[in-house]
């Protein structure tokens, strides 16, 4: 069979290994609008601090897969099934997967969103632009967005000896996954490092000597202006094609699309979360994984499902070690917090099962944590000592031994 899949991050790579497994005959054939052979999105932070080289960021496609760099989809034709590029060229296909990630979300400013020390973050251009724009010297940086995105690259640039000023539309930084207490702890951190954050702000224009004007009326000097406010699925080409689009491209157990014959995965697949179990986006690496690899074997006639996955967040910045997962923000129904000066830890339960949770400074077996929200685990006779972060492995072992 012919498969074609549109994109070249993880989901893609994932599936193009099964394919040459499942279907060694068949021809897999990548399409990627990037001009750059295939890398880890998520190393780029550390591709700006040095802590990687830039040769340890590509990725290698497996062997027997034709990989065209630079070749963009921008139509579909379901009924000829055939994939359309920006180049006129037309790739049929038996099976197809969409796996064509996230495009970043970059709001419209009145002026100046196009001059040359303004970079959006997804791309390995953009932080090579940011690393030449360096080499003319640090200064200031004023950075649009505060959550993963927006941090980790806020963070990559203070290491580099710039100085930082969040602009922050909503009222806390991380508010897609923090509450209240926990970013008023991220936020004291931040400014204990001479961090600046401007909550409930927009960048209203950015003048040509670098003067960031504010919606608030306030201006802050730049040498650098950074949009980081996450990304949204890149699924402008499906319009016309009949595949069904929400918020990403909804797929059922088996990763395929209300289209026969067409799967998606990773950032641009909506699957359902199952601690909320609706379909939702969860754009994250290992996600990425496992949907291409199951659309993969689905497409070589090897029947596999997704159980669903749930948001997560683990990650390091300005020296902070935050965990994020499930419902980490809501307030109920049953919520138990222990804070220090330097950590924050909460859980959320319903009728005794781990739902939600939030740590902050103190971090451990953030594997066991995710997998007991996952698997719906009943935490009532652990909670304290999970709250504390002293529920190790071994207690869960034992504890699993007991039920046997």
């Amino acid at each position: 069979m012919k498969h074609v899949i549109i994109g070249c991050g993880p989901a893609a790579l994932s599936a193009a290994a099964a394919l040459r497994k499942v279907d060694p005959k068949g021809s897999v054939t990548i399409l990627s609008r990037q001009e750059v052979k295939p890398y880890a999105r998520m190393a780029l932070p550390y591709l700006l601090t040095g802590k990687v080289g830039e040769n340890d960021l590509f990725l290698t496609p497996p062997p027997g897969t034709e990989v065209l760099l630079g070749e963009e989809a921008v139509r579909i034709d379901t009924d000829r099934r055939e994939v359309l590029t920006a180049a006129g060229r037309a790739f049929s296909y038996d099976r197809l997967l969409i796996a064509s990630g996230g495009t970043p979300e970059r709001p419209k400013i009145g002026v100046g969103g196009d001059l040359p020390f303004v970079f959006s973050v997804r791309d390995l251009p953009d932080v090579m632009g940011i690393r030449d724009r360096l080499r003319k010297g640090t200064g200031h940086a004023v950075i649009a967005g505060a959550g993963p995105v927006g941090m980790e690259i806020g963070d990559a640039l203070h290491q580099l000896g710039m100085s930082i000023t969040f602009i922050v539309s909503s009222n806390r930084v991380f508010s897609a996954m923090l509450d209240l207490p926990a970013a008023e702890l991220v936020r004291r951190k931040l400014a204990e490092k001479g961090v600046e954050i401007r909550t409930g702000e927009d960048i209203a224009r950015i003048e040509g000597d670098g003067e960031v004007h504010l919606k608030s009326g306030e201006r802050r000097k730049s040498d650098i202006v950074v949009f980081g406010k996450g990304v949204k699925p890149c699924l402008g080409f499906l319009t016309g094609s009949g595949i069904a689009v929400d918020r990403g491209v909804p797929v059922d157990d088996r990763q395929e699309t209300n289209c026969p014959g067409v799967y998606a995965a990773g950032d641009a697949a909506q699957t359902i979360d199952i601690v909320y179990g609706d379909k939702r986006v969860n754009a994250l690496w290992p996600v990425a994984v496992e949907q291409g690899r199951v659309a993969a074997l689905n497409m070589g006639g090897i029947p596999a499902f997704y159980p669903g996955s749930l948001s997560r967040n683990v990650l390091r910045v300005f020296g902070i070690s935050i965990l994020t997962a499930g419902r980490s923000r809501e307030e109920g129904p049953d919520v138990r917090r222990r804070e220090t000066a330097d950590s924050y830890h909460k859980i959320v339960l319903d009728r005794g099962i781990l739902r939600g949770l939030i740590f902050i400074g103190d971090v451990r077996n953030e594997g066991l944590y995710v997998g007991m929200i996952k698997s719906g685990t009943d935490v009532s006779s652990c909670a304290d000592s999970l709250l504390r972060g002293s529920y190790g492995y071994g207690r869960h072992l034992a504890r699993s031994m007991k039920k046997i």
